[in-house]
């Protein structure tokens, strides 16, 4: 299933953190937005990772929504994705 997730971390060394792991297991839609394809395991363990990652903010915010077939189908997004919009290198 795919899932949306979102973050608003104030602590940069925390959010970098948060960043670090989110980059490796979804792909960047925006600065604090995500989204992946998890199996149920894969979830409830990137859920357990971010939580343990931001045990220490003062003020942390979470946000994973599931996105069912039909929802996803619905998705609307005008514009590219950060990674579409800012790729690491161009061949020319």
């Amino acid at each position: 299933m795919k899932y949306l997730i979102c973050y608003d971390i104030t602590e940069q060394r925390i959010r970098q953190r948060v960043v670090k792991l989110l980059e490796r297991r979804a792909h960047r839609l925006q600065y604090s937005v995500f989204v992946g394809d998890f199996k149920e395991c894969e979830y409830k363990a990137l859920r357990e990772q971010l939580l343990e990652i931001t045990a220490d903010s003062e003020r942390r915010l979470l946000l994973i929504v599931p996105m069912c077939a039909v929802c996803e189908a619905k998705t609307w997004m005008a514009g590219k994705p950060m990674e579409e919009s800012n790729p690491s290198c161009l061949i020319v």
